[in-house]
């Protein structure tokens, strides 16, 4: 994630958060809105999506005590509408982008936690955000040269 407004989880809020492009060089962040529909503490989060319409996907993140200090992490998505399968090349691309970088991100947890017993501001790694700020400021720029035009149409 490039962004995420939420620092709890609470059912029926809205999840606001923002992706990293798939490919570093692409000028994009990709905004999400969800609603968090299910939660069980310290076991499973599901959200829903409505992104544009004909878009909808339900989004859960598991997870799993196996006992002796192990856990599963688990990841399970759909998405359908017409949106959706007009553009679902690219949208199972992202989604799979997004599984693979959660589990990198479930396996960097484990080895911080494993070498250092905790995980907090401390002890998790800084992310470089440096060749992604290119996107970032292309869209600022945008908004500033396209500012009139989008308070006129109230978008």
């Amino acid at each position: 994630m490039f962004w995420v407004k939420n620092r709890d989880l609470v059912l029926g809020d809205e999840l606001m958060w923002m992706f990293e492009p798939i490919q570093w060089w692409y000028a994009y962040k990709l905004p999400a809105r969800a609603r968090i529909v299910e939660l069980e503490f310290q076991r499973k989060v599901t959200w829903e999506v409505t992104f544009i319409p004909g878009f909808y996907a339900r989004h859960t993140y598991s997870l799993e005590d196996l006992g002796n200090g192990r856990t599963r992490f688990g990841s399970w998505e759909q998405a359908e509408g017409a949106s959706f399968r007009l553009l679902q090349a690219f949208w199972l691309t992202h989604f799979t982008f997004v599984k693979d970088q959660s589990l990198a991100g479930a396996r960097t947890l484990e080895r911080v936690y494993q070498r250092t017993d905790a995980l907090d501001l401390v002890t998790l790694p800084l992310k470089d955000y440096a060749p992604s700020l290119l996107p970032l400021v292309l869209v600022a720029a945008a908004t500033m040269i396209f500012k009139d035009v989008l308070h006129d149409h109230h978008l």
